[in-house]
């Protein structure tokens, strides 16, 4: 109950991006999908499970600490967006799985949509401040578009194109306010990770807008992949001074964005190819080096919080006898 009760949230988005991982490899290793599913599918599940059992023992807690917190509240989401990753894990299979991961799609889709309510509602209209907006409200607003990016296994491409377009436009406000904020205000340290998450958006709405729509605008995604590569380059230029500050659980933050632009590259590629434009085959090694790089950074920050927790169990287990 105790070592429970400590779980930090933001643990959901490594999480996150372990399954967004697997779903890259199969996407790279298509004979290999559900080789790649099922381990990827296993190897989050334990981290995974300590977040849910903590929404079951301490929900309390979550209600009054958690989802009161600007940083913590936001980057819930990524709980919920698993939920949506495992559903398109499960699809595939066909049958009675097949429709437990539409319901299991939809369930996180509409539990997104009310966090989203809440946070709006908390933060913004209740009161609005500056110094409470951070990076994550980049997955609070527009991590929901998730949805669109596993929305062909659960064949729901025409509701996943509709919550792309609403994301988009919540990922050009969030951008305004979030970068305001990040020029003006200083962030805490143990935040400071959460600048990683500015690789995220733009690169899941490649994703999430090249699985919805039939005939994706090879324009238009252009576009968007040029600005998602300039806000990865940004990112990695910030890498070197986040990974010298202590661990905290906002090192969650680094690993997710890393395999969404690995991913979102992938789908923009395919695309361009597809649709008979000539693409410079170093642009396809470009895409395995931010695969590898994902890899190497997911499995990394995995290792840490394996470690953190343990120490952690030792400490409750300390303080209980």
């Amino acid at each position: 109950m105790a070592y429970h009760r400590g779980i930090p949230l933001p643990k959901g988005g490594l999480t996150l991006a372990v399954l967004a991982l697997g779903n890259l490899l199969a996407g790279m290793f298509p004979s290999q999908a559900i080789a790649l599913h099922i381990i990827f599918g296993i190897l989050p599940l334990p981290l995974f499970m300590t977040i849910i059992t903590k929404f079951f023992l301490h929900p309390g807690v979550v209600l009054a600490e958690d989802m009161s917190n600007p940083v913590v509240a936001p980057v819930s989401a990524t709980i919920l967006m698993s939920l949506m990753q495992y559903a398109s894990y499960i699809a595939p299979a066909g049958g009675i799985l097949k429709t437990l991961a539409v319901a299991l799609w939809y369930f996180a889709v509409s539990c997104n949509i009310v966090l989203m309510v809440h946070i709006a509602s908390r933060f913004i209209v209740k009161h609005f401040d500056l110094a409470n907006v951070f990076p994550t409200w980049f997955v609070g607003f527009v991590g929901i578009v998730v949805a669109s990016a596993t929305s062909q296994p659960v064949e729901q491409q025409a509701f996943g194109l509709i919550i792309f377009w609403c994301g988009f436009v919540f990922y050009a406000v969030t951008f305004v306010v979030v970068t305001l904020r990040m020029a003006k205000i200083p962030v805490a340290q143990a935040a400071r990770p959460t600048i990683a998450i500015y690789a995220a958006p733009m690169s899941l709405s490649i994703a999430g807008y090249t699985t919805a729509e039939t005939h994706p605008n090879p324009v238009f995604v252009l576009i968007m992949v040029i600005c998602a590569q300039l806000l990865f380059a940004f990112v990695l230029t910030q890498m070197p001074a986040l990974l010298r500050l202590p661990f905290a659980p906002s090192y969650a933050a680094m690993t997710f964005p890393f395999v969404i632009t690995a991913t979102a590259l992938l789908k923009s590629l395919s695309l361009f190819r597809g649709v008979g434009w000539l693409v410079p085959t170093w642009l396809f090694t470009v895409q395995k080096v931010e695969t590898v790089v994902a890899a190497i950074v997911v499995f990394y920050v995995f290792a840490l919080f394996i470690k953190f927790g343990i120490e952690q169990w030792r400490k409750t287990d300390k303080l209980s006898q």
